[in-house]
């Protein structure tokens, strides 16, 4: 069995949920009756000023993910990370979602990266389901529509494999 090791940060996970909430609160920006643009950027947009929020958001991603994995695939993510981390930030401070997941050895490592991307979207969209399903909820079951489908395809990169599927022969 191979580990794959991913590691999302809050940073990075923030950034993009607020580019994310930036470009759709730009499409939805009004014009008022004298021809003024209304800007939602205000209410859409989810910055650096809901960190507590996204935190809490972005925690409950991490459960949501893992509670759709199965099992099998899960790996002990050790919590007190040694020194050969450094080069990514503190993760004393539980800020991040550390992931490790087994695969089988005949498992295509091309398709890790694949993995990365599509757990990263998941966790962006999950946090933007939330945000909004109370601001524009229309939009929100859009974000929310991808999530399973998501978790579908992670689980099918995870189970793929270089060495083809035995068959019984049939007989007539």
């Amino acid at each position: 069995m191979r580990t794959l090791i991913f590691v999302y940060t809050h940073d990075l996970i923030q950034k993009a949920v607020k580019l994310e909430t930036s470009l759709l609160a730009e499409r939805r920006d009004v014009m008022a009756k004298e021809g003024e643009v209304v800007s939602n950027f205000e209410t859409l947009v989810m910055d650096e000023e809901y960190d507590i929020l996204f935190r809490r958001l972005f925690l409950q991603a991490h459960a949501e993910f893992l509670s759709k994995i199965p099992s099998r695939y899960l790996r002990e993510t050790p919590t007190d990370l040694s020194p050969i981390f450094r080069e990514f930030p503190d993760f004393r401070r539980d800020r991040d979602f550390n992931l490790f997941l087994a695969v089988s050895d005949d498992f295509p490592m091309q398709y890790k990266k694949s993995i990365d991307i599509k757990i990263e979207q998941f966790l962006i969209d999950y946090i933007c389901w939330r945000w909004f399903e109370t601001k524009l909820p229309r939009e929100a079951t859009t974000y929310f529509a991808r999530i399973d489908k998501t978790v579908d395809e992670v689980k099918d990169l995870l189970s793929a494999s270089v060495k083809p599927i035995k068959r019984m022969p049939s007989f007539p």
